[in-house]
């Protein structure tokens, strides 16, 4: 097999990531559980969210949207994590589905999907964070994303959620 000039210049590595996916219910309306995925209405419900920026034609979350969160937002260990940009590639309010690529420059990418889905009660929200090592400090995110740090926080979006729309 003859080597490529680029085989010199690119690094391919098996990914370092990892997976949670969990569900909660709520007992609210879907479409109303659904509308505060956004990273404006998250002010409404997340105690200390913040964002720098936000694009966006609808000035709410939609196909296409792409904000920034402080480097503060970050799960890592280290306080001098890098702003993550946020990319939303896929936004469906009829089937209340959505896809958030958040990336950590040098440090991690997330894929963040969630579903809300109509339950007698109300509804059902299931939402999965992978995420995926860029160097030795995105290795620490993924690593800290554990069975309990993921059920903690999907714990406190169920709380936080029902205060909201239970007002």
């Amino acid at each position: 097999m003859t080597a490529s000039p680029f085989d010199a210049a690119i690094a391919v590595e098996k990914p370092y990531r990892r997976k949670r996916t969990a569900s909660f219910e709520i007992a609210a309306e879907p479409g109303a559980v659904f509308a505060m995925m956004c990273p404006v209405r998250e002010y409404e419900w997340e105690p200390g969210w913040i964002t720098n920026l936000i694009l966006s034609a609808s000035g709410l979350v939609e196909q296409g949207c792409i904000f920034t969160t402080p480097a503060s937002a970050s799960i890592a260990s280290n306080d001098d994590s890098a702003e993550a940009i946020w990319v939303t590639p896929f936004h469906d309010p009829q089937t209340r589905r959505l896809t958030m690529i958040k990336v950590t420059p040098k440090e991690c990418v997330t894929r963040l999907d969630i579903a809300v889905d109509e339950t007698n009660g109300g509804a059902t929200v299931t939402a999965s964070y992978e995420h995926t090592a860029l160097s030795q400090k995105g290795r620490i995110i993924v690593d800290e994303h554990t069975e309990q740090s993921y059920s903690a926080l999907m714990n406190g979006w169920r709380d936080a959620l029902s205060a909201r729309l239970a007002a």
